[in-house]
């Protein structure tokens, strides 16, 4: 062993030497220099001798053989709660009286100058060669630095509990393998039990189900899918049913903890009961449904006065027909606008809905643009101007005839005052057209719902080949 253990050197040079014998033969040499405190006693608990650390720790230097100092160097000692340890019952007491060696003991010391520290104690027996117990030997180190880390941590995950505690939205956690760790009050309120701590899994529900009403399994749910893919999980919506057969719907945000390694601890989930947003949304289809009701029962009024009025009077029968031609464009736009509970209505549908009925389905008619959502007034302004621009291309412009055709676009600019809609019709008739000697009813609609009402502008043009018009209207969002 020797010669593995020293293989290179020189065959002259001594294996140890003089000075490293006398260290490890003399207790000034060793034990003194040792980061941890170390002390003797005799069998009767009489401190017979230590080194330099066990002054330093326990703030003086007692004389050996002082019997004031039975089994311990410190003046006071106290167990970890902070009663006080009774000399008979310090570690090294235990065993001298014993004579099993005591580890990872737990000690509270306090100096003369009444500062206390936390100390981790191991003490073994001294015996003779016949195995009598000759007293006892303690090795000690401050531990204060580590307890008030751990005091500390306990305080902040004492706080986090209180805090999640305090959240309406309930709120739990589980280990990495899906086993449920906490659950605060609110979540106790959403599943209607207490699912047991460390053994129930992924969900505290009873049972769970999708919003169609298919089962849904738990170890298929958003926080089985997050742990096990390893990612927050977002955009789903669940309902939990309680042991007494309530159903809450409900809103998941289950979320992985790692640790600062990166590796997956645990998981973190959030369930936002949508009950009252349910019942709201279902009273708001209702309103919205009977106001839709009522505006077509409205239109169809006023169309059936106009009619009556007009029926026997010297009023061209053209002019009833553009009039229940623009009831009718009405009432396509409020069709979208229902189907956006009334809040916006997208562009392009009520192009489609208003515009693509005058074509032959065929591409001579062209309706493109990029998703743009319109508020109600809007809304209804550019269904009337669309309808109105049409109907001027099917009486007079380009789909009056087999050659022509029509474009509509659109796209959102900005500029210092907002996002700006610009909307262009462009007629090509295939034959040349003139602009008309007066402005009629549809070109003046056009140019007072859109300045007046929408705060736009409006240009119509007639170009060698056919109609131009170009509206500029604000817009507050595009989307769909």
């Amino acid at each position: 062993m020797d010669n593995l253990a020293f293989r290179g050197r020189a065959a002259s040079e001594p294996l140890v030497s003089l000075a490293m014998q006398r260290a490890l033969q003399s207790w000034d040499g060793l034990i003194k220099s040792l980061p941890i405190g170390v002390y003797t006693c005799d069998r009767e608990g009489v401190l017979v001798q230590y080194n330099r650390r066990a002054a330093e720790l326990w703030g003086h230097a007692p004389i050996p053989g002082d019997t004031q100092f039975r089994f311990c160097g410190t003046y006071r000692a106290f167990k970890p709660d902070g009663t006080p340890l009774d000399p008979a019952e310090a570690p090294v007491a235990e065993v001298l009286r014993t004579g099993r060696p005591v580890r990872n003991r737990e000690v509270v010391i306090e100096r003369p100058d009444g500062q206390r520290l936390f100390i981790l104690a191991n003490v073994d027996p001294l015996l003779d060669e016949h195995g009598e117990i000759l007293g006892g030997v303690n090795c000690f180190q401050d531990i204060t630095a580590l307890k008030e880390a751990e005091a500390a941590k306990a305080e902040r995950e004492r706080r986090t509990r209180e805090l999640l505690e305090a959240l309406p939205a309930a709120i739990y956690t589980t280990d990495a393998s899906g086993r449920i760790t906490f659950y605060n009050q609110a979540a106790i309120d959403l599943w209607g039990c207490r699912p047991e701590i460390g053994s129930s899994e992924w969900c505290g529900s009873w049972r769970l189900w999708w919003p169609d009403g298919t089962a849904l399994p738990h170890d298929e749910c958003p926080m089985a899918v997050a742990l096990k893919q390893n990612r927050p999980v977002r955009g789903y919506e669940a309902v939990a049913e309680r042991p007494d057969g309530t159903r809450v719907p409900f809103i998941p945000f289950p979320t992985p903890l790692r640790n600062e390694e990166g590796e997956l601890i645990g998981a973190v989930n959030m369930l936002v009961d949508v009950s009252e947003r349910k019942v709201a949304e279902t009273r708001q289809r209702a309103l919205v449904d009977e106001l839709n009701h009522r505006v077509k029962n409205t239109l169809a009024t006023v169309q059936s006065l106009a009619a009556q009025t007009i029926r026997g009077s010297d009023v061209p029968g053209g002019v009833r027909e553009a009039f229940e031609a623009r009831i009718v464009a009405l009432s396509r736009a409020h069709d979208q606008l229902t189907r956006g509970a009334w809040e916006s209505a997208d562009l392009a549908a009520i192009a489609d809905a208003v515009v693509a009925p005058f074509g032959d389905g065929t591409d001579r008619l062209s309706i493109k643009g990029p998703p743009v959502r319109l508020p109600p007034q809007s809304a209804l302004t550019l269904a009337i101007v669309l309808h109105e621009l049409a109907t001027n291309a099917a009486k007079y412009g380009a789909l009056s005839n087999s050659a022509g055709t029509v474009g509509l676009s659109w796209s959102v600019t900005a500029n210092g005052a907002g996002p700006r809609l610009e909307i262009e019709w462009r007629e090509v008739c295939g034959r040349a057209i003139g602009a008309p000697a007066r402005k009629g009813f549809g070109t003046r609609l056009i140019e007072r719902g859109i300045r007046q009402e929408l705060k736009g502008a409006a240009e119509i043009a007639y170009d060698r080949t056919g109609l131009r018009c170009r509206i500029e209207i604000p817009v507050a969002s595009t989307g769909t």
